[in-house]
């Protein structure tokens, strides 16, 4: 019995040093894992910046789009003013009438 002990305890240490081996292994992995995730997180971090900043961007040439269709805008109300007053036989149609009935007479 007393062999048969021995042998168990023979096994029982062998069993330690593979799962401590094993252990080990997982602990290296475990650290690889641990780099990779730094590594995506620096690279999400980075997308981020851009992405903000991108929308920082964005919002400022909204800005310069509107503040150039406001002076489009203008500028088209000035042309049509102009052309009204260059032309002032398409002011009215009444007006145009009333010549017409004074020519009449």
């Amino acid at each position: 019995q007393k062999e048969q002990t021995e042998h168990q305890l023979h096994d029982m240490r062998q069993q330690k040093e593979q799962t401590e081996q094993l252990l080990h292994v997982m602990r290296q992995q475990n650290s690889e894992m641990k780099e990779q995730i730094d590594a995506y997180e620096q690279r999400l971090q980075t997308t981020e910046d851009k992405l903000t900043k991108m929308k920082v961007k964005n919002k400022s040439l909204q800005l310069e789009l509107n503040e150039i269709i406001q002076k489009a805008d203008v500028v088209q109300i000035t042309q049509t003013t102009n052309f009204m007053d260059s032309n002032p036989k398409n002011l009215s149609v009444s007006r145009n009438s009333s010549d017409d009935e004074e020519e009449n007479q």
